[in-house]
């Protein structure tokens, strides 16, 4: 039993807490009795601090693939991003803190296809962490929520494309480096939202 609890909460035996523990030390004191939202209020806290490393790599980026103004806006969004959990900590119910974090994540892509190249471009891949930060955080209602947002939205951008002259010019050259950039880090954030999923035991329950 003492092993299985050691486990369960990321240490081993002479170890001190794991990583998992001490990101949930700054979950709110009025979330630490209840055990799915202290769990979601973590890998929210994580998913941030992740977010705050990315961020200024990705703003580096765009400056040397020419595009500053895309740096300037994921600097923007990673903002809004990092922010969620220290507005949760404010006060700012779960909910909202979640959803603030996935709604920058999504209107950080939608500017991003929109100058890339609409449906084409290299970051519309990324569309799909935001019903899966969704479903980690909220459960199923949330995450299909967010996919019923993020399914139309690539409709629009499907259409937008068909017509010259709606969407600006792609203005990056080297849009295989981006690609790349944009796989690779695809599949590191959507590995780690599985991971967390399964160390706790699964997605969040619904609010």
């Amino acid at each position: 039993m003492a092993d299985g609890s050691r486990a369960g909460t990321g240490q081993s035996a002479g170890q001190g807490p794991g990583i998992l523990d001490r990101i949930g030390r700054i979950v709110p004191a009025r979330l630490q009795a209840r055990p799915r939202q202290r769990r979601a209020a973590r890998d929210l806290a994580l998913l941030a601090g992740l977010t705050a490393l990315s961020a200024p790599l990705l703003a580096l980026l765009y400056h040397l693939l020419g595009f500053d103004a895309a740096g300037a806006v994921v600097l923007g969004g990673g903002a809004a991003m990092v922010a969620a959990p220290f507005a949760l900590r404010a006060g700012l119910p779960l909910p909202l803190a979640r959803d603030q974090f996935v709604g920058a994540l999504y209107l950080l892509k939608v500017w991003l296809a929109l100058h890339l190249g609409g449906i084409g471009a290299p970051t519309v891949s990324w569309f799909a962490l935001c019903p899966m930060v969704a479903l980690l955080l909220g459960g199923v209602r949330a995450g299909l929520a967010w996919g019923a947002i993020v399914v139309p939205t690539l409709a629009v951008l499907f259409a937008a494309g068909r017509h010259a002259g709606v969407l600006p010019l792609h203005p990056i050259d080297d849009a295989g480096l981006l690609q790349l950039a944009g796989a690779l880090g695809l599949v590191v954030l959507a590995s780690i939202v599985v991971a967390l999923a399964c160390a706790g035991g699964g997605v969040h329950a619904d609010d």
